[in-house]
Formats: C-alpha cells, sequence, structure tokens
C-alpha cells in the first residue's frame, strides 16, 4: 500500500541525528560556561554579593564583572543616603486626633530620598533612586559596598597580570 523511499528515511534519519549531536554539543558548551561561571565567581564572591542586592531592583546585575551598562572594571559607586527617615506626616497627625489616636497606631511614613550613583569602567554613569524603606536602603549600601570590592579585586588581578 504505502512504499517507504529507503534513500529518503536515512537522509531524515542522517538529519535527525544531526540536530540531536548540535543539540548535544550545545548543552556541554551551557555546562561548561556555567562551571565556568561557578569558578569565577568562587573567586570573585562579591559579584555573588552584588547580585543579590540586585535581585529585583532595577540595578544592574554583574557576570564574569560586566553589567549591561559596561564593566565594572575601572569603576565606581557610591551611596547617597539624602535624608532618608520615617517621619510623621500632616495626614497621619490629624487623623490620629480625629479617631482619638486609633490610626496613631498605623506608625510613621517613610520619607526622604537615597540615590546610588554609579560610574562605570566604560565611563558610563547612571543614578538610581532607592525608596527609605530599611531593607532597601540595606540592600543599596549592600550593592555599592560590593560594586566596590569587586572593582578593586579587578583592578588589582589585571594590575598583577
Amino acid at each position: 500500500m504505502f512504499k517507504r523511499d529507503p534513500e529518503k528515511a536515512a537522509q531524515r534519519e542522517a538529519q535527525r541525528e544531526a540536530r540531536r549531536q548540535e543539540r548535544d554539543a550545545a548543552n556541554v558548551r551551557r555546562q561548561e560556561e556555567k562551571q565556568a561561571l561557578k569558578d569565577w565567581r568562587s573567586t570573585h564572591p562579591a559579584e555573588t554579593t552584588l547580585n543579590a542586592a540586585a535581585m529585583l531592583r532595577i540595578w544592574p546585575s554583574s557576570k564574569f564583572g560586566e553589567t549591561s551598562m559596561g564593566p565594572i572594571l575601572g569603576g565606581n559607586a557610591e551611596f547617597v543616603n539624602a535624608g532618608a527617615h520615617k517621619a510623621w506626616t500632616a495626614t497621619r497627625l490629624v487623623g490620629g486626633v480625629a479617631t482619638g489616636g486609633a490610626s496613631l497606631v498605623a506608625g510613621r511614613k517613610n520619607k526622604g530620598a537615597a540615590v546610588i550613583n554609579v560610574t562605570f569602567g566604560n565611563g558610563a554613569a547612571q543614578t538610581y533612586n532607592v525608596t527609605p524603606e530599611s531593607t532597601t536602603l540595606r540592600m543599596a549600601n549592600q550593592y555599592v559596598t560590593a560594586f566596590n570590592a569587586l572593582s578593586a579585586q579587578l583592578a588589582n588581578e589585571s594590575g598583577q597580570q
């Protein structure tokens, strides 16, 4: 009823085998890259700290000392805490008086501003606003410290070579 052409079947099987080999080779390359990154980060722990602080934030993360904005080598970061603090707002105070103090339990509101100024090794500069919440301020400070530590480590390594 249906006759299969053995030559076409052999060609299709050869194509399938070639695709399998390409996939296997790509998997091996990905595993090697993953292992190389793991080894690099074991000698550069500041990058792991930097990426942990950048997680879920708009700050750029790093891979092999490179970010989307430019290289970390030769870069610098500074954390400017321009009066980020908790304060009573007029609305909360008036609400507290009107409700007999019941809404004062809600507490104070975060006020002020903080920024991270980052200059990358290629000369690109970026400013990131930081909300005045304590966890965000702590993560921003951690990011700046890790960025500067990684920049210094990479500078020392390039100076030695």
